[in-house]
């Protein structure tokens, strides 16, 4: 097999961006969102309680969420998130210091997709490719959460980086493979590494990689990401085996095939009804891109389209087969997807697309009218009858007040967004991805800030154990105990922080029979019958009407 030369940089054929201007994009999408409000239910709450322990104990090895070994996920973006909580709490509520991590990580995440971008299209691409990333519809409540998700999506594009200068600068990209991989290893288990390893070994199927060059990229890649995870993976053995098999067997291949029980079943063809909105606009520009590449009407060689076209193929098809599905598992199909849609900008340079950019702006300015419409009625509880029958509906037990400093934060998205606008002519392609990108950054900032204290206090549980906090303290002073049945992990979480209190759970606690307290979280209501005891107390958070929190003194030992 003759060897293959290694390719160059290809020409730029994207419009320059202000890197100022950019910048200030991509801190009005990221910024809103990560500060000013509680840990929400339910992926934020047991994360934090898992932050917190990391923190106070230093103990990076078992993740312990209430005092009980929680082996669901590694502990990468549980240690990123300690160290900011410990750094920034004397200027920052410990929740706000360590959601800013997911704000890092995201951050890490457009540096990788954008290296990615221009490697595989041009100097400029990289940009374009964060610009449609941003505004991809199913993104932005999950990249402003306290979840490891945001770390694994980092490392996925910091893989696919790796990847797409495996002919130009092989040594190089097994470094940001191997990289990438053992950060997605470390973020969320098997799921990433196996991706993008899969994608690697299948990349030989293509005749530009099967030369000496790219098995220095998997050699490199194979030193560099296997050390941290195996230390992890090792000290978790020597600290208890039984725990390093349960999360191998049951929180990796059990969820995978279905044998564990854990998570949300999945449903025949789920990611093909979720994509569509939850990758738009770039699920259509990328369909449009191959059909592109099919016809040779791209500005470059179509095999620039192998390394994300085969990521996105391997991620859905292991995606797809997994015995459980959420929206949040389809994070890693953004990166290649954008890569994808990002290939077609300049093939319509010439294209009008204004019907495309007018369309983006009539739904901006609906939607921004709406969102206004239920802001001011949140702030002033006017106009009285949408603040009398929508606002109980959507924010139950909010009171309306001012909060000048999300007005001000709304202020300032507003002008950037306008300043913005005109920037790049409506007519191309460019144009449309531009304008619905900062229509997404202006709805999502409008959420973000003069909806947030609405959201906040009907996502907190901080009211709800506060209240509980006084009756459990003054039975733990009595040298009593409280059990607790079907306490959630969010809830335990919280629960701790909030009250400084931990039961014992009657499902893996053994001693908890011996308390004369119970504890009951139940849905709808559905409480036992008869019932165990006195009824002391029943608390929930404000506006939900599915979840309660039952406190009895028992008749006898639970």
């Amino acid at each position: 097999m003759p060897h293959i030369p290694r390719r160059v940089l290809p020409p730029d054929r994207y419009p320059a961006l202000p890197a100022w201007l950019f910048c200030c994009l991509c801190l009005a999408w990221l910024l809103p969102g990560l500060l000013g409000h509680e840990p929400w239910k339910p992926d934020e709450a047991y994360t934090f309680g898992l932050v917190r322990h990391i923190a106070a104990s230093g103990d990076w090895v078992v993740p312990t969420l209430a005092g009980e070994p929680f082996l669901e996920k590694p502990p990468l973006f549980f240690i990123s998130a300690s160290l900011l909580l410990q750094w920034l709490t004397p200027w920052l509520a410990p929740p706000d210091a360590a959601r800013l991590a997911a704000g890092l990580w995201m951050a890490i995440a457009f540096a990788g997709l954008a290296l990615a971008a221009r490697n595989l299209f041009g100097r400029h691409a990289g940009r374009w490719a964060v610009i449609l990333l941003l505004g991809c519809v199913g993104l932005p409540l999950r990249a402003h959460q306290m979840i490891t998700d945001t770390a694994l999506l980092a490392g996925f594009c910091w893989g696919i980086a790796g990847l797409s200068m495996a002919r130009r600068r092989p040594l190089l990209a097994g470094v940001l493979l191997g990289a990438g991989g053992a950060a997605a290893f470390l973020s969320k288990g098997l799921l990433g590494p196996g991706c993008l390893g899969l994608t690697a070994l299948l990349l030989p199927l293509h005749r530009h990689y099967r030369n000496r060059d790219y098995l220095k990229t998997l050699l490199a890649a194979l030193i560099v990401g296997l050390p941290l995870p195996a230390l992890w993976g090792g000290a978790l053995y020597l600290r208890d085996p039984a725990l390093f098999w349960t999360w191998l067997d049951a929180n990796n291949l059990g969820r995978f095939n279905g044998h564990s029980g854990l998570g949300p079943k999945a449903h025949g063809l789920f990611y093909t009804r979720t994509l569509p909105w939850y990758g738009f606009p770039a699920l259509p520009l990328a369909l449009w891109a191959l059909w592109l590449a099919w016809k040779r009407r791209l500005p470059f060689s179509a095999d620039r389209l192998l390394t994300p076209g085969l990521t996105l193929l391997v991620t859905l098809a292991v995606l797809a087969s997994a015995a459980d599905a959420r929206e949040l598992y389809a994070l890693p199909i953004l990166p290649p997807l954008v890569l994808l849609a990002t290939s077609a900008l300049p093939a319509a340079e010439g294209a009008d697309w204004r019907w495309a950019s007018r369309a983006a702006l009539a739904y901006c300015l609906l939607m921004l009218a709406f969102l206004l419409a239920v802001a001011w009625a949140l702030s002033s509880g006017q106009p009285a009858a949408l603040a009398a029958h929508l606002l109980p509906r959507l924010f139950g037990g909010w009171t309306p007040g001012w909060h000048p400093w999300t007005w001000l934060a709304f202020g300032a998205i507003v002008l950037l967004v306008a300043r913005a606008w005109r920037l790049r002519p409506a007519r191309g392609v460019q144009g449309f991805v531009w304008r619905w990108s900062l229509s997404q950054t202006l709805l999502w900032g409008t959420l973000a800030t003069l909806w947030l204290p609405a959201l906040d206090h009907g996502m907190r549980y901080r009211d709800t154990f506060v209240a509980l906090a006084p009756t459990l303290r003054a039975i733990e002073a009595r040298g009593d105990c409280v059990a607790s049945r079907q306490l959630g992990e969010p809830q335990r979480a919280l629960l701790e922080y909030y009250a400084g209190f931990r039961t014992l759970r009657l499902e893996t606690r053994p001693e908890a029979k011996r308390c004369g307290w119970l504890l009951l979280q139940t849905l709808h209501d559905a409480l036992p019958d008869p019932l165990p005891g006195e009824l002391v107390l029943s608390t929930q958070r404000p506006g939900d009407h599915k979840e309660r929190f039952y406190l009895f003194r028992l008749d006898k030992p639970a």
